[in-house]
């Protein structure tokens, strides 16, 4: 079986720079990508947006203006990525020849980029820019203050209950100067907090070389930012249900409702056991809801990690008006019933471990697949390990999961028309 994450080789610079490639012989091209070991999880009190704001900035204050830096990688037929900022990390990307000439040329850019960059210009245009873009996202008061409503229920002590999205709010973006920025970024962007991934037809050793002449092996003073301790409980919410009338905020005819619950669950759990449980819970919701009551046309369940913890929600966005009285006790009864199925437990397993190695991807995928690893737990995982804790769940581990699902454990919003 192929396992294209096995195949990366480790190089480390020694200014603490770290350097994971994966050899693919004869490729013509390069995908890289380049992780600062930091994101919104890291903003200051007070300065939501931070890591974000900083994105934005450091490809208008390279040295070379953003029109060019796009312009060289489109020119060779490639393309550039200049930032995405997550809660656990930033990360910035490109794709282009396997001609070292090319790759010298775009490691200069994003060396001075990201390792020596003064934050000066377009301060202020780019901070009505994050302002825009929140409002994209909540073009309504209502959706912002349900989400944060959310998040206060939920997240009380941790960072993410001041934190509903990245890109921080319109009144911390306003509160954050050029010397916040500034002195964010030297303290963040180092190269011992800062990992680069290639794969494609260079070899790990071009590529430490290119980069040992490059400004990624200047010495910055610097740490890694080190991994979170995952809790091994969660508090109950301040708040597990809420019930909201959208009438009140639209005048438009509503036809339909919605249901969204939420839980935390402990980070000390095997991920693999809620990549199980999720897909129990997504053939369950689908028969119970979908095909026997005809109540919505999609509801499901999805994870996420937070490495301190892990999110667990249930979702339908289009309810029928004749299922919203009736919809919460046939997701507890769903709930209740899970410990019991133990063939949907070897179904859902069987098919898990089947589709693991059943990968159709590209360079950039494998790139940006290993960047989200190495963002998570600071190293890249192979398929194989993946299988292997995958064999090792078990029933008992599901059941032992669905505790944190009850119903005092979750935060629950009903929408009515």
């Amino acid at each position: 079986m192929w396992d294209p994450y096995a195949e990366f080789q480790l190089a480390t610079l020694p200014n603490g720079l770290t350097i994971h490639a994966a050899h693919w012989p004869g490729r013509p091209w390069e995908a890289m990508g380049f992780l600062i070991h930091s994101g919104a999880e890291y903003d200051p009190v007070g300065f939501e947006g931070l890591a974000h704001f900083i994105e934005h900035l450091v490809s208008e204050n390279a040295g070379v203006s953003k029109k060019d830096i796009c312009a060289f990688f489109e020119d060779c037929g490639g393309m550039v990525n200049l930032g995405t900022t997550g809660y656990p990390y930033t990360q910035y990307r490109f794709f282009v020849p396997t001609d070292k000439a090319v790759l010298a040329r775009a490691f200069s850019m994003f060396g001075h980029m990201l390792l020596s960059a003064k934050l000066e210009k377009f301060i202020e245009r780019e901070r009505q820019v994050i302002i825009g873009e929140f409002h994209r996202y909540y073009p309504v008061k209502f959706k912002l203050d349900l989400d944060v409503r959310e998040h206060k229920a939920l997240y009380t002590g941790y960072w993410l209950e001041r934190l509903v999205r990245p890109l921080g709010n319109p009144e911390s973006v306003t509160r954050i100067t050029r010397s916040e920025l500034q002195l964010h970024y030297d303290s963040h962007y180092t190269p011992a907090n800062m990992s680069v991934v290639g794969v494609g037809g260079m070899k790990l050793k071009e590529i430490v070389e290119l980069l040992s002449e490059s400004p990624f092996a200047t010495s910055k003073e610097g740490v890694r930012t080190p991994l979170p301790t995952p809790v091994t409980d969660v508090t109950p919410p301040s708040e597990t249900r809420h019930v909201f009338e959208i009438s009140k905020h639209l005048t438009m005819p509503i036809e339909v409702g919605a249901y969204r619950s939420v839980a935390k669950i402990p980070g000390n759990i095997n991920g693999r056991v809620i990549r199980i449980m999720n897909e129990m819970f997504n053939e369950m919701l689908f028969e119970e809801v979908r095909e026997r009551r005809a109540w919505a046309y999609a509801i499901d369940s999805s994870r996420y990690n937070f490495r301190h913890f892990y999110k667990f929600s249930i979702n339908c966005e289009a309810l029928a008006l004749k299922a919203i009285d009736d919809i919460e006790e046939v997701i507890e009864v769903c709930i209740a019933s899970m410990a019991d199925r133990e063939d949907l437990f070897e179904q859902a397993k069987r098919r898990t471990l089947a589709s693991n190695f059943m990968i159709d991807s590209t360079g950039k995928s494998i790139c940006d697949d290993a960047l989200e690893d190495l963002a998570g737990n600071q190293r890249i995982i192979s398929l194989k390990e993946i299988g292997d804790d995958l064999e090792r769940v078990t029933m008992s581990d599901v059941r032992g999961v669905l505790q944190w699902l009850r119903p005092e454990r979750r935060w629950t919003l009903i929408t009515r028309p």
